[in-house]
C-alpha cells in the first residue's frame, strides 16, 4: 500500500508563525498590564493608603468598653453608710465557650428554683444566633455564687459577670433627702450638660434623680475605666489586651444626723408632714424629715403601674414636704412680726389693747373672730405672743408700711433659694404688688395684711423657711443659709433695727409660750429642755365661725394643720424646728411634742 506524506508550503508556515507571535505578543501584553495595575494597586494600598488601613485593621481588631465606676458614698454626719454601690453578680452567656447540652442541663439542675431547662436552652440559642453574651441569671446571692464556682468545670459556656448597685438605708426617712437614681433621659442631659463640664451622655445608664444624688452627681459619678481587647474573624473578644480601672466617686458625708432622722420619722406615726431642724453652729441641717415617705429601694426595678400607684397614692410617699410643701405659717410667723412692728414703732412693749375675741376693720366694715372665744382681754404685745392673740396682730398688721413689710419678707429670704443642695427646693413666695397682680390681677390693699399679719391668707412658707425664721429668732435676726453638705459662707440679717432689751422680752415671751400655764405651747411639757417656741395653727378652708369649723372638722383633710417653731436651749440656742402635721389641729399639743423629743435626742448627743 502507497501512502503519500504531503509537506506544508513555506508560505502556510509563515502565516502560522505570524498567528502565535501575535497571541504570544496579546498575552504578554496583558500580563504586563495586569502586572501594572496590581503593582500600582499594592504601591496605593502600602504606600499612599497604608497607614490608614493599618489603623483600620488594628481598629477592627483591637477594640475597648467602658468599665462602669463606682459611685460614691453618701455617709451620715456620724459616719453611718446611707447609699453606696455594692458588687452584684450574674451568670452570662459565654460565646467564646458555646454551651453544650450536658452544661444547660447541668445549670438548670443547679438553679432549679431560677429556671429550667428549656429556658436555658432558649437563651443560649439566642444569644449565639445574636452573637450577644445575654444574661441567665441576674443577681445571685453568695450561696448561688458559691454553687456556680464549685460546678465551674461542669458549666464550661456560662461565665460570672460581675456589676454594682445603689443601694440606700431602707429607712423610709432618709428617701427625700437622699433622692434615687433613674435612667438617663432627655431632660437629664438638659440639666446636667450646661452644669457639669465636658458631659458625656452616652458614657451614662443611670443618673440622680432627686434629692443629693442628683445635686451632687458630679461628685458622686466618678471616671470610666477601659478594657482593650482583640476580636476573632466573627467580632467576638478573644484576648484582654490591657485594663485601666475606674475611678471611684466622691464620697459626701451630710449633716443628717442618723439616730434624730429616723426617731423624727416615727415621732410622725405616719402622719401627713413634717420636720426641719437647723443647726445655728453653722446652719447645717441635722434633721429634714417628710411624712409619709417610702425607701429608695423600692424605686429600683418598679413597674410603670407600681410607679403610677404611688404618684396616685392620696398620701403622697414621693413629695418632699420638707423643701417643697408651702403651708400657712399661722401664730408661727407673729414672732417674726414683732420685730418688725416694734422696729417701725408699730407698737411697744406696755402698748395694750382690749380683745373681745373680734377684730373689726372699720374701713370695709368687716368683723374678724378670733379663735378663742371671748378673747384675751387686755392685751399687750407679751401676751399677744404667750396666748396667740389675734386681734392684737390685726390691729398692727393695719399699720403696716406695704414697702416696709415687703422688705421684711425679703430680707427673711422669702421669694429666694434657701438651700443650695436641697433638691428638688420650693420658694416661700414673695407676697407683693407683682406677685399679687401676677396672681389675682390687682395690688395689695390694707385689707390684705389682716390676713398676712397672722400668717394666713396669701402667707405661705416651707417647713424649711418656718424652721430658719425659728433660727433667726434664736440669732437675734443674724443667720446663713442652711445645707446638707456644702455651706456657703454668706451672711444675712432681717431688716429691723431692735435693741439688746427688745430680743430679751421676745426670748421671754417665747419661753413662755412653752413654759407658762397660759402659754400655747404648755401642754409640751418641755421640762429641762430650756425650750422656747411659738404654736401655730393653719387653716386648710376659710371659716368664720367655731360652729362653722366643727362641721369642717368632721372631714379629716379639711381640718387645721399643727405648727410649732422653736429653739433650744433658750439661753444658748444651738438648734431651730419646724414641724408641721397636716390636720393635727393643734400646734402646741400635737407638734409640740414631736419637736420636744427631736431636740432632746439631739441636745443628749451632744
Amino acid at each position: 500500500m502507497h501512502i503519500h506524506q504531503s509537506s506544508l508550503s513555506p508560505k502556510l508556515k509563515d502565516n502560522r508563525y505570524s498567528i502565535y507571535r501575535g497571541r504570544t505578543r496579546l498575552l504578554l501584553a496583558l500580563f504586563i498590564l495586569i502586572l501594572a495595575v496590581s503593582t500600582g494597586r499594592f504601591f496605593y494600598l502600602q504606600i499612599i493608603k497604608g497607614g490608614e488601613l493599618r489603623d483600620l485593621r488594628e481598629q477592627n481588631i483591637n477594640d475597648f468598653e467602658y468599665i462602669y465606676p463606682k459611685r460614691g458614698r453618701i455617709l451620715s454626719s456620724d459616719g453611718v453608710v446611707l447609699a453606696e454601690d455594692r458588687k452584684i453578680y450574674s451568670i452570662a452567656i459565654d460565646l467564646e465557650q458555646k454551651p453544650s447540652e450536658r452544661s444547660i442541663e447541668i445549670f438548670a439542675n443547679i438553679f432549679s428554683d431560677k429556671t429550667d431547662f428549656e429556658s436555658v436552652k432558649s437563651k443560649v440559642e439566642q444569644s449565639l444566633k445574636f452573637r450577644r453574651s445575654d444574661i441567665v441569671l441576674t443577681k445571685i446571692g453568695q450561696e448561688e455564687l458559691a454553687k456556680f464556682l464549685v460546678r465551674g468545670e461542669d458549666l464550661i459556656g456560662f461565665s460570672i459577670v460581675e456589676d454594682y448597685e445603689r443601694q440606700y438605708d431602707p429607712h423610709p426617712s432618709f428617701f427625700h433627702v437622699l433622692g434615687h437614681m433613674g435612667y438617663l433621659n432627655q431632660s437629664d442631659i438638659d440639666h446636667f450638660s450646661p452644669k457639669i463640664d465636658g458631659y458625656n451622655p452616652k458614657l451614662w445608664r443611670k443618673v440622680g434623680k432627686s434629692g443629693i444624688e442628683r445635686v451632687y452627681e458630679n461628685e458622686l459619678q466618678g471616671k470610666h475605666g477601659t478594657k482593650f481587647f482583640q476580636r476573632n474573624a466573627r467580632g467576638d473578644r478573644r484576648v484582654i489586651t490591657d485594663q485601666e480601672p475606674f475611678s471611684e466617686g466622691n464620697e459626701i458625708r451630710l449633716s443628717i444626723d442618723y439616730s434624730a432622722q429616723k426617731l423624727a420619722y416615727e415621732l410622725m406615726q405616719n402622719n401627713k408632714g413634717s420636720i426641719v431642724v437647723i443647726d445655728l453652729k453653722d446652719f447645717s441641717i441635722p434633721v429634714a424629715v417628710s411624712t409619709p415617705s417610702i425607701s429608695a429601694n423600692d424605686l429600683r426595678g418598679i413597674s410603670t403601674a407600681q410607679y403610677q400607684e404611688l404618684l396616685n397614692d392620696p398620701s403622697r410617699p414621693l413629695f418632699n414636704r420638707a423643701f417643697m410643701g408651702l403651708y400657712p405659717p399661722g401664730s408661727s410667723i407673729k414672732p417674726l412680726f414683732a420685730t418688725f412692728a416694734l422696729s417701725n414703732a408699730y407698737t411697744t412693749w406696755e402698748e395694750t389693747i382690749f380683745d373681745d375675741g373680734f377684730f373689726r376693720f372699720e374701713e370695709e366694715q368687716r368683723v374678724f373672730n378670733a379663735w378663742k372665744e371671748g378673747g384675751h382681754g387686755y392685751t399687750d404685745l407679751s401676751k399677744a405672743l404667750i396666748e396667740s392673740s389675734n386681734p392684737f396682730f390685726m390691729n398692727l398688721s393695719v399699720k403696716y408700711e406695704k414697702s416696709k413689710f415687703v422688705e421684711l419678707l425679703e430680707s427673711s429670704s422669702f421669694g429666694s433659694k434657701l438651700c443650695e443642695d436641697c433638691y428638688p427646693h420650693q420658694y416661700s413666695p414673695l407676697i407683693n404688688d407683682s406677685w399679687k397682680r401676677k396672681n389675682f390681677g390687682k395690688d395689695l390693699f390694707k385689707g390684705d395684711f389682716i390676713n398676712l399679719g397672722i400668717g394666713q391668707g396669701y402667707m405661705l412658707t416651707t417647713p424649711l423657711h418656718l424652721s430658719l425664721i425659728a433660727g433667726i429668732l434664736a440669732s437675734k435676726g443674724q443667720y446663713k443659709l442652711p445645707y446638707l453638705a456644702k455651706s456657703n459662707s454668706l451672711e444675712f440679717s432681717i431688716n429691723v433695727d431692735i435693741g439688746e432689751a427688745d430680743w430679751v422680752k421676745l426670748n421671754q415671751a417665747l419661753i413662755d409660750v412653752v413654759y407658762s400655764s397660759n402659754g400655747t405651747g404648755y401642754r409640751i411639757n418641755a421640762g429641762n429642755l430650756n425650750l422656747a417656741g411659738k404654736s401655730g395653727t393653719a387653716q386648710v378652708v376659710d371659716i368664720s365661725s367655731r360652729e362653722e369649723y366643727d362641721e369642717v372638722r368632721e372631714n379629716i383633710n379639711l381640718r387645721d394643720h399643727a405648727i410649732f417653731i422653736g429653739y433650744a436651749p433658750f439661753d444658748d440656742p444651738r438648734y431651730s424646728i419646724a414641724v408641721i402635721v397636716e390636720n393635727g389641729e393643734s400646734g402646741g399639743r400635737v407638734a409640740g411634742p414631736i419637736a420636744r423629743d427631736v431636740l432632746k435626742e439631739l441636745l443628749d448627743d451632744i
